[in-house]
């Protein structure tokens, strides 16, 4: 700050006149007002509408999936969702010995490739 700034400051604080002193009694009591004010404003029983309406829309679809399920005679199995997806890779894990030999024949190319990329970084 530059020293005029300072001394406008610095004058402007010594006319301004004080603050008045805080009446901490009445702004408690405008406060408690206040408070007492918005807490009637809201019912009683809108607090516990939302959540008892989600909870019940929960409840309903849950029964639902579970009824239609059971009236489509499909059930939730989960038992028969396991075996078809290990039965999708029956075939990969009868020839788990030639997918490691490939693996193996993967590295192998990529060790060749990096004798060839060690000679270019250093040229």
């Amino acid at each position: 700050m530059a020293p005029d700034d300072r001394d406008i400051l610095d004058t402007l604080a010594q006319t301004a006149p004080a603050p008045p002193d805080v009446h901490w009694g009445r702004y408690r009591a405008e406060l408690s007002e206040k408070l007492e004010a918005r807490r009637a404003r809201r019912a009683w029983w809108r607090r516990p509408v939302p959540v008892a309406l989600s909870a019940s829309l929960a409840g309903a679809l849950l029964f639902f999936a579970v009824w239609g399920g059971y009236r489509n005679g499909t059930g939730t199995d989960f038992t028969a969702l396991e075996e078809t997806v290990l039965g999708g890779r029956l075939g990969l894990l009868q020839q788990y010995a030639v997918v490691e030999r490939l693996d193996l024949l993967e590295e192998l190319d990529v060790i060749r490739n990096l004798d060839r990329l060690a000679a270019g970084r250093q040229g």
